[in-house]
C-alpha cells in the first residue's frame, strides 16, 4: 500500500473519533439534497407521508428526522485518514 492511498481509523466501540459527535449542517444538507435528488428520480420514499405531500426536499428532511436512511457519513482528514460513521450515531442525540 503505497502512502497516498487514504487509511481507515479503527473505529473503538460507537465513538466518533473524527468531528463532533452529531451531523453538521453541511452534512445535512448533502444529505437532504442527495436524497431529494433520488427521490425526485424516483426512488422508494422510506417512510409513511400522506399523498398531498410531493415536495421531494421536504420528504427527504423527514426521513432523516425519522432516521430511516441507512447512510454512511465519511469524514476525512488532511493526512488521508478517515472514518465511516452510520448516520444513526450522529443522529442518537437529535
Amino acid at each position: 500500500m503505497s502512502e497516498k492511498e487514504p487509511k481507515q481509523l479503527e473505529v473503538i466501540a460507537d465513538e466518533i473519533v473524527i468531528g463532533p459527535d452529531h451531523l453538521t449542517r453541511f452534512e445535512r444538507a448533502r444529505i437532504i439534497g442527495a436524497r431529494g435528488l433520488q427521490i425526485s428520480l424516483g426512488a422508494p420514499i422510506l417512510t409513511k407521508m400522506g399523498k398531498e405531500l410531493s415536495d421531494p426536499i421536504i420528504i427527504a428532511e423527514i426521513e432523516l428526522d425519522k432516521n430511516v436512511l441507512p447512510l454512511t457519513i465519511s469524514r476525512l482528514l488532511p493526512d488521508g485518514k478517515f472514518q465511516n460513521i452510520p448516520l444513526s450515531w450522529l443522529l442518537k442525540g437529535t
